[in-house]
């Protein structure tokens, strides 16, 4: 079966992770479902293409409200966003910024095939 053009499009996914085994962990679970994945160490216009990022909130240049409110105005990106320890404060900077979900450290490893799938529906 030949994947169109316009499916590929349909599946792609930026990752916005410094951490070199938190990547790998995550690209690896996300490569099972056969998508498109892209690392990237700072925002990018052309991220037009991609309709799921998953975001590092621990790193300085990711955890912000700036990055967060220039990803989602500049896009139609599920973000899908982790930080080692939820606060109530932090959550809801976040989650007004932008962010869709907002999960664990743990819990991003663990759930985010689940999230994926319902993300690129």
């Amino acid at each position: 079966m030949v994947i169109s053009t316009k499916a590929r499009e349909m599946n792609k996914v930026v990752i916005f992770v410094k951490d070199f085994q938190k990547a790998t962990n995550i690209s690896e679970k996300l490569a099972n479902l056969d998508l498109d994945i892209s690392f990237f160490e700072r925002y990018n216009e052309n991220i037009d293409d991609y309709n799921l990022a998953v975001v590092d909130l621990n790193e300085a240049d990711f955890g912000n409200s700036k990055f967060l409110s220039d990803l989602k105005s500049n896009s139609n990106l599920f973000i899908i966003g982790y930080i080692s320890q939820i606060i109530k404060k932090s959550h809801d900077v976040f989650k007004s910024s932008g962010c869709d979900i907002i999960l664990t450290n743990a819990s991003i490893t663990k759930n985010i095939e689940n999230l994926a799938k319902r993300a690129i529906k």
